[in-house]
């Protein structure tokens, strides 16, 4: 699957692209854009370990610029992490529905490789998934 926006991208279609990640990945950074205070995918985390920064820097997959007061949260890999997002509706809505959100709600995802290195992440209030060919050099989206 290519990168686009999530209104043409299934649910199906972004479970399946999540699923074909998941041999490559080692963490996964959820970035909350309004907090992550009682979020669902937490709750249903609990059980894991995560690292937790206030503010992310640019680069590595698509901010072009520092977001100093987003939340990210850092879990190495682990199955429940992928059930998780599948339970909440993945990442976009499907285009027929009128949500604007997924349970997810807005929290923008980035696959990890054991590098570090972003190999698939989503821009949830844009609809966006972006995979590794999209970007340039220097590690920003094209």
């Amino acid at each position: 699957m290519s990168s686009g926006y999530g209104k043409f991208v299934s649910r199906a279609e972004q479970s399946a692209w999540m699923h074909s990640l998941r041999p490559n990945t080692a963490y996964v950074d959820f970035v909350f854009n309004n907090g992550d205070g009682d979020h669902p995918l937490l709750q249903q985390l609990a059980h894991l370990e995560s690292t937790r920064t206030v503010g992310v820097e640019s680069g590595n997959g698509y901010y072009f610029r520092p977001r100093p007061t987003v939340i990210k949260r850092r879990f190495a890999y682990d199955r429940d992490i992928i059930r998780a997002i599948d339970s909440l509706g993945c990442f976009f809505p499907e285009s027929t529905s009128s949500q604007q959100w997924t349970g997810l709600g807005d929290v923008d995802v980035v696959f990890l490789d054991k590098r570090g290195k972003m190999i698939g992440a989503t821009v949830t209030h844009e609809g966006m998934i972006i995979t590794p060919d999209d970007e340039d050099a220097d590690g920003l989206p094209r």
